[in-house]
């Protein structure tokens, strides 16, 4: 076939170059991570950066797009070695830009919200991005609308990796819940409330022979 090569798309471009050193790391080589990078990864992926107006009313504009403007997504933190904060369960709250402290009581292990998964115990953060579908559902009924809802998450979770890079961190990503013990410990509506992604946090380890390290 007739080929043209194209330009080389890592050179000189920033962008792209922190999109390569993304990785998904198991590891967590120190117990704690600061809470300006739990915030900045929060809204790289959350944030509201100002509002606009349509016929439905006044809207907020956030980092990532939502499909119908209907903004799904809560966060919320299970902080167990954040600098600054007390180890707890958090919601986060992207209009305001901080945490309220929601538990405090029997935290559980990482890995219990995680489908079991024993490497999440080393890492001192976990976010979860919970979907309130009756947001979508009130503006979409076609059932098909719900994909619009799991496309989303991969939007918020790819900006909030791509801080925690710039951070030197690893923001590792899983789809494997454990649903019952999360909407237990959040307290969520069984049907209009989703627990849809996680990601755990950490300074990853450099060693590359690390169990864990760099899986994709």
């Amino acid at each position: 076939r007739s080929a043209i090569q194209l330009p080389n798309a890592l050179e000189d471009n920033e962008l792209l170059g922190l999109m390569a050193r993304r990785r998904t790391n198991r590891t967590a080589a120190q117990p704690t991570i600061t809470a300006k990078q739990l915030s900045d990864c929060l809204f790289a992926g959350l944030g509201i950066i100002g509002e606009t107006a349509n016929c439905v009313g006044t809207l907020p504009l956030g980092m990532t797009p939502s499909g119908g403007a209907r903004n799904p997504y809560e966060a919320y933190v299970v902080a167990l070695g954040v600098d600054g904060l007390e180890p707890g369960v958090y919601h986060y709250s992207a209009a305001d830009h901080d945490l309220g402290r929601i538990s405090a009581n029997h935290l559980p292990k990482i890995s219990e919200l995680v489908g079991g998964q024993e490497w999440a115990d080393a890492m001192p953060c976990l976010i979860l991005l919970c979907a309130r579908l009756d947001r979508t559902m009130w503006k979409y009924e076609d059932a098909n609308a719900y994909r619009v809802v799991l496309i989303e998450a991969g939007h918020i979770g790819q900006n909030i990796m791509l801080a925690a890079t710039n951070h030197g961190l690893s923001a590792c990503p899983t789809a494997a819940l454990s649903h019952s013990a999360i909407k237990r410990l959040l307290g969520l509506d069984s049907l209009t409330d989703a627990p849809i992604y996680a990601l755990t946090l950490s300074t990853p380890e450099r060693d590359p022979s690390t169990a864990g390290q760099s899986i994709n």
